[in-house]
């Protein structure tokens, strides 16, 4: 591990040294805070390091804030929102999962009837080219508004009721005899 640059803030004016120490004392965000005080720290001539120890951050990231300070200014010590990693299905790949369950599968030129979550996964890979897991896939079905079961195959649509009642009919006067 490389030692961090020995880098300190100059001298402040008595103004500034207070406007930091107002808003050290109105500051709600800890990160905030942990900056404030790495500026006042590196201005009393404290190291990188030793800032660093105190606050229980990396010394790099105290040199960032201690850069974006020197920089910047004031306003180099706001914490911004990270923006975060990128969603790997976008706007085209919600689209193209839409597409897909509003089709059925043999119209789209697969063998299967019904679609399984490694098949929108095969789909989306082909369609979309991003390539993702069933567990993102099952993610964005559920924040579209889908519920993803397992199919449960049954032929009851096709029975005949009549038949059904009078085979149970049968049924139970064969349990009632034998009992």
């Amino acid at each position: 591990m490389s030692r961090p640059a020995t880098l300190f803030v100059p001298a402040m004016r008595k103004n500034r040294r207070a406007r930091i120490k107002k808003a050290l004392a109105k500051a709600k965000d800890p990160a905030y805070r942990d900056r404030l005080r790495a500026v006042l720290w590196s201005e009393d001539r404290r190291s990188i390091s030793e800032i660093a120890k105190l606050l229980g951050k990396h010394p790099t990231t105290v040199l960032m804030w201690i850069k974006d300070y020197l920089r910047f200014g004031f306003s180099g010590l706001k914490v911004g929102k990270s923006p975060g990693r990128p969603p790997l299905v976008d706007q085209e790949g919600k689209a193209v999962l839409e597409r897909a369950l509003e089709t059925n599968p043999r119209d789209m030129g697969y063998i299967f009837t019904r679609w399984t979550l490694s098949t929108l996964c095969e789909h989306l890979h082909r369609e979309a080219h991003v390539r993702v897991c069933e567990d993102t896939v099952r993610l964005h079905l559920r924040r579209m508004g889908y519920r993803y079961n397992r199919p449960k195959l049954s032929l009851k649509h096709r029975q005949n009721r009549r038949e059904v009642a009078r085979a149970r009919a049968q049924r139970d006067r064969f349990l009632k005899k034998s009992a």
